[in-house]
């Protein structure tokens, strides 16, 4: 959905929000893990069918994800 088109009903109205992932516990106030940093991410969801995909806005933060959360 980065070039603006659902693939799941080829709309083009396609909004962009942009927002990030956090470690659970800054949701809830307490500090921030010093292992987990914050990745930004960009959002974007079909305003026609509801669709949506987030992505990892930096490659390198796909690396931090897998050393961390991979398999």
């Amino acid at each position: 959905m980065k070039n603006m088109h659902c693939p799941k009903c080829h709309s083009t109205e396609v909004i962009r929000l942009p927002g990030g992932i956090q470690s659970p516990s800054t949701l809830s106030g307490a500090k921030t893990p010093s292992s987990f940093k914050t990745i930004n991410t960009t959002q974007y969801c079909c305003a026609n069918c509801g669709y949506s995909e987030v992505w990892v806005d930096n490659p390198e933060d796909l690396k931090a994800l897998l050393k961390k959360f991979g398999f």
